[in-house]
Order: structure tokens, then sequence, then C-alpha cells
């Protein structure tokens, strides 16, 4: 079986999960971040070399209650302070980047993850970039400003340099919608495209393998 060297995450459907169920918010993401730990050992498993995943979108942060968003931000938190302790990310030897507008964050987590990028930055093996306060448009409209600010023609290879995310996806996966939101825009050009129907924390190893079957059933073309 043919396996995506890179894989996209849009991992949707967390806070429905826990409203099915009576929980609040942030025990659904708390439940998608368990499921998200899964999805990257699988993936890994078989054999991918980069994951991307949506983990939190500018609209998401501009219209989500204060205290979901500072509920999640400790959640972040205390996966950040996992990652850094467990010994998992030196043993599979994972690169970690994270892309989008870090700012709006609190400085106890910004710090640790440029922690995280400090301590992974020279691995080579895999590769994980987790998206926060990302907008795929921003992503654009900065690297513009960068080529222009360089003073270097606008191409198509010279925009790429100054994207948050430099190779595209062979595989994005959705859960629980029908759309990009906003991911991964100019990147997703002639990715392949899997929707699930299941809200993320019900995602299993059954629905990755599904959607990587439908990624060898297809006859990548690149526009031609």
């Amino acid at each position: 079986m043919r396996i995506p060297r890179h894989i996209a995450l849009i991992p949707d459907g967390n806070r429905r999960w826990a409203k099915k169920r009576g929980l609040r918010a942030w025990e659904g993401h708390s439940a998608g971040l368990k499921v998200f730990k899964n999805f990257i050992n699988w993936c890994y498993e078989m054999g991918v070399k980069e994951i991307t995943a949506y983990s939190l979108s500018k609209e998401n942060l501009s219209k989500r209650k204060r205290e979901e968003i500072n509920q999640l931000s400790a959640l972040y938190e205390k996966y950040a302070e996992e990652a850094l302790k467990s010994g998992d990310v030196e043993r599979q030897e994972v690169k970690i980047t994270f892309a989008g507008d870090l700012t709006a964050f609190p400085k106890s987590l910004l710090s640790l993850l440029r922690e995280i990028e400090e301590k992974t930055k020279n691995f080579a093996k895999r590769q994980l970039n987790l998206c926060l306060n990302y907008s795929g448009r921003d992503e654009i409209i900065r690297a513009v400003r960068r080529v222009v600010e360089e003073g270097i023609e606008i191409t198509e290879e010279s925009l790429e340099k100054f994207l948050d995310i430099k190779r595209p996806p062979d595989l994005i996966i959705r859960t629980a919608e029908r759309r990009l939101s906003n991911f991964l825009l100019w990147q997703s050009a002639y990715s392949e495209i899997y929707f699930s129907e299941k809200l993320f924390p019900e995602f299993t190893k059954d629905d990755l393998l599904d959607a990587i079957k439908m990624f060898n059933k297809t006859e990548r073309r690149y526009g031609g």
C-alpha cells in the first residue's frame, strides 16, 4: 500500500461530541487531544513522515468564549509539558514546529512551545506541524509581504519560501464537515481530500486506513 509522505488533519467535532454527551467544551477538546496523540502514532507506525494539524483557527480564537480558550490553552500546556518530559519526541526523532500567530497565547504556553521547537530543531526523521491561531489566507498575505520586503520577484517559488508549511500535503483528512475552512489554501492545490462523517473523538485507526485506501485508489494528476 502506498503511504502518503505528508498527511494534514482537520480534527473537527470536539465540541459537538462533548455536547452530545452533556459535557463541557473543554472535555471534548481533551478527548480530541487524546485521539490526536493516537493519530500521530498510527501515522508514524505506517511510515508517514510529516503531519500537519489544524489545532486552532484564527476564527475559532476570535469567536469562542474566553473561558473555553483559557481551558484549551491549559490543555496545550499540559501536552506540551508531556512532550518535553516523556522522551517520545526524542525516540521518534520528530521535529516540531508551530504555525500561526502565537502571540495571542499566554507567555507560559509560548515559552513551552519555543522550548519544544528549540529542542527538536535538529531532528530530521519525522516532522510535526501544529497550526495554532492559524489562517491560510493570513499565511499567504504574510508570505507576500516578506517577498516584497526582501525586494525579490513574486513567483510561486519565492512565495513558498516564506510560507509557514513548506511541503504540500499528499492527503488531507477532515472530520465532521466537508470543507477546508481556510486551512493550507496554497499547499492544498493538488492534495487528495478525505472527508469522514465522524466527530474527531470517534476517529479510529480503521478510519485512517480508509483514508489511505482512498488515497491509493486515486491517480494524482497535479492538474494534468
